[in-house]
């Protein structure tokens, strides 16, 4: 009974074999219906007894093998090891193949593994057949006992890569690598804000190993490409796109991220992502660069210290050497509570002598910022200054600097802020800071260098933020934009021009040509300016002593034939774009560039947008002015190409003109941009005017390549 029962499970074992050699060959064709999928997810339930029972074979075989002459019960037991070994490793094989048909794995662990579990299948059942001739043997018996045991260990580390990540085995006895310490003014927002939050909550479900839904979350390359259910954020939308609606959803939805079970997201983690995405996902933006009152920036106060409340590990100074060195001339003081570092601020410049900054060497291992401003300090007070090697700021503005000493200054390696406005520095002295691989803001305002091509320094302060100030030899303070008073933007009538400027005495100069206004030869406004057709509108403000302002620019759009009709030759194919209707085009109601999906935009990507309009009694008709979005941090661009096609019948249009708009050449607030394309006069029933979306973003705005959107709000004739 009992052999009878072997031979069942030898030939069963044997069977399953052969059956997984040829779902090996023929793996490219095979195809997993949903109803066997359970049988694969069965996998990592049964593979835990074909490796605890192959290393007990392991060990039962090799100790009772090598006096080379095995009991009776010594060989039933074997033999009985070796079958059960032999099935069950077939069926765990034949499991996890079926189971790595889904998606979801890392390609190159998952091959070994899977090939890794098909050996040890192949040798449990080849181990039984030859078990006589390898038990006879002490070297064959060995060989096979130490490959069998490396095969199993490097497969089960394999396993638990594809399922845990990499090296998930090995982890904990690895050398952690620990972050850096990085401080507020350091900090870059998708580094050491958004990625530890993803690194916490949700690569353990989308990394190199493990890719559920096709995301990998490891890179912002490959957050950026997004998984096989599209990208991660789409500013265009009402809920910024899939990542954050996710985590929002309710806990018990099957949609929510993290899955149930796994460490959620807290209420400011979930802040930080909203914010991010909300702000343009920038992978390089610094926190320091944010407002002062920006919420991101808010969240990252409580995450990082600063110079004053970093954890400085030197020793502190004596309290009654800091108490005898402070007087009324020099103020020091700690930087933060029961913190060692140290803060001196001189006053008195009628007092200051430089035996003074020698006098408070004694704390020069515990002095992080010195500030010296409008204090007659020299170039050989630099040297001085150079000794106190903790050094955080330094402040050196409107003193007696001209720039020869400032390489002493290259001592100090811990050199985050420097600030030397209204000194005598040009761009030839400032070379000398290109070793301070940590100075992170150089302040020189009011400097020869400030007005020198700083290019040069730049590339060689790669790290470091080149603050300048206004620019101009009789600037005082930059003016501010004119402000268009114009709301509406349709011109049902003419319409008198309103500009005005908070500062008394501005010139305010306007071009309707597309030039930017300049001082001199551009018209002056002076209020009796009439807007009777479509124009793009650009203004300046001028004064004496101030030096201009930006140019703020408009678009205003005159009606003019009527347009009996129009339609869309193909609806857009993205949501919620293809439920408008065409009619949106023609309302004479603007959209906001704020709200994308509030009806009045119509939205495309993929697919041309192609707009057809009908004029039952066709006039002269010279343009076709549109009214159009640019959002950068929402991938809305200009249309890579505007044709205009033009007929009495829809079936046989000929194409009258091809306009290639300018692309943005940097990251720049959302605006609207009107459009307008000429061509010689002509009667016709039809126009069709095509908008081809951005193939290809650049590569500053996208590294993958994605292609971009393009939106109108208003489509006019004159």
């Amino acid at each position: 009974m009992m052999q009878r029962f072997k031979t069942y499970l030898y030939n069963a074992s044997f069977a399953l074999n052969c059956l997984l050699v040829f779902l090996l060959i023929f793996e490219k064709g095979l195809l997993v219906p949903s109803w066997v999928q359970p049988i694969g997810r069965l996998h990592p339930m049964l593979l835990h007894f074909p490796i605890v029972l192959l290393v007990t074979c392991i060990f039962w075989e090799f100790f009772s093998g090598l006096k080379l002459s095995l009991k009776t019960d010594q060989t039933v037991i074997g033999d009985s090891l070796l079958l059960i070994t032999a099935l069950t490793s077939v069926m765990s094989a034949l499991m996890g193949l079926l189971l790595s048909k889904e998606d979801g794995y890392e390609q190159d662990i998952l091959f070994w593994h899977k090939w890794g579990g098909a050996f040890i299948s192949l040798l449990s059942i080849l181990w039984y057949v030859f078990r006589e001739s390898i038990r006879n043997t002490k070297l064959v018996l060995g060989v096979t006992s130490i490959t069998a045991l490396v095969v199993i260990i490097i497969t089960s580390h394999l396993g638990a890569s594809v399922t845990h990540g990499e090296n998930f085995v090995l982890a904990p006895v690895m050398k952690e690598k620990k972050s850096p310490i990085v401080l507020f003014e350091d900090a870059v927002i998708y580094t050491n804000m958004v990625q530890p939050i993803l690194q916490a909550k949700c690569i353990s479900c989308h990394n190199d190993g493990k890719a559920k839904g096709g995301l990998v979350m490891e890179t912002f390359a490959q957050l950026l490409k997004g998984g096989k259910n599209g990208v991660l954020w789409d500013s265009t939308q009402n809920d910024f796109g899939m990542l954050l609606s996710r985590i929002h959803l309710p806990l018990d939805d099957k949609k929510h991220m993290p899955p149930s079970g796994k460490p959620q997201l807290t209420e400011e983690e979930a802040k930080i992502l909203y914010y991010w995405i909300h702000s343009g996902a920038s992978a390089t933006a610094k926190v320091i660069n944010l407002p002062a009152t920006d919420t991101l920036s808010l969240l990252a106060k409580s995450l990082f210290n600063t110079v004053e409340t970093d954890q400085y590990t030197f020793k502190a100074a004596d309290e009654n050497t800091v108490k005898t060195l402070s007087n009324n001339y020099r103020f020091i003081t700690p930087l933060s509570i029961n913190s060692p570092a140290l803060g001196v601020e001189f006053f008195g410049a009628s007092q200051f002598k430089a035996e003074q900054l020698k006098e408070i060497l004694p704390l020069k291992e515990q002095i992080v910022t010195l500030n010296l401003n409008k204090i007659p300090i020299t170039d050989a007070d630099l040297a001085t200054i150079a000794q106190f090697t903790n050094l955080r700021k330094l402040n050196l503005s409107f003193t007696n600097i001209k720039g020869n000493g400032l390489s002493s200054l290259t001592q100090l390696k811990s050199l985050k802020q420097l600030s030397l406005s209204g000194t005598g520095v040009d761009m030839t002295s400032l070379g000398a800071l290109s070793s301070l691989s940590k100075l992170t803001e150089l302040i020189i305002w009011s400097t020869p260098a400030q007005n020198q091509n700083l290019a040069t320094l730049q590339n060689q302060l790669k790290n470091t933020r080149i603050e300048t100030g206004f620019s101009g030899d009789t600037v005082v303070i930059k003016l501010n934009q004119p402000i268009i008073e114009n709301e509406e933007l349709i011109l049902m009538e003419p319409t008198k021009l309103r500009l005005k400027h908070y500062v008394k005495g501005v010139e305010m100069r306007y071009t309707i040509d597309g030039t930017d206004p300049d001082s001199i030869l551009s018209p002056l406004y002076k209020g009796d300016y009439l807007m009777d057709n479509t124009l793009t509108l650009k203004v300046k403000a001028f004064k004496v002593g101030w030096q201009s302002s930006e140019v703020v620019e408009r678009t205003f759009f005159k009606p003019g034939a009527k347009i009996d009709s129009i339609s869309l030759l193909k609806p857009s194919e993205q949501d919620p774009y293809k439920k408008f209707s065409a009619s949106i085009l023609i309302d004479t109601k603007k959209g906001e560039d704020k709200d994308f999906s509030n009806g009045k935009w119509m939205g495309f990507k993929d697919q041309p947008m192609e707009i057809l309009i009908y004029l039952k009694d066709p006039i002269d008709v010279s343009s076709v002015s549109l009214s159009t979005l640019v959002a950068i941090n929402s991938n809305i661009f200009p249309a890579q190409q505007i044709q205009v096609w033009a007929g009495n019948n829809p079936r046989s249009l000929r194409m009258i003109k091809k306009e290639i708009p300018v692309q943005p050449e940097k990251p720049a607030p959302t605006y609207t941009k009107g459009v307008q394309i000429s061509f010689k006069p002509i009667k016709a029933n039809y126009l069709k005017v095509v908008l081809i979306p951005v193939h290809k973003l650049p590569m500053w705005r996208s590294p993958k390549g994605y292609k971009g959107w393009v939106f109108v709000d208003e489509v006019f004739l004159n």
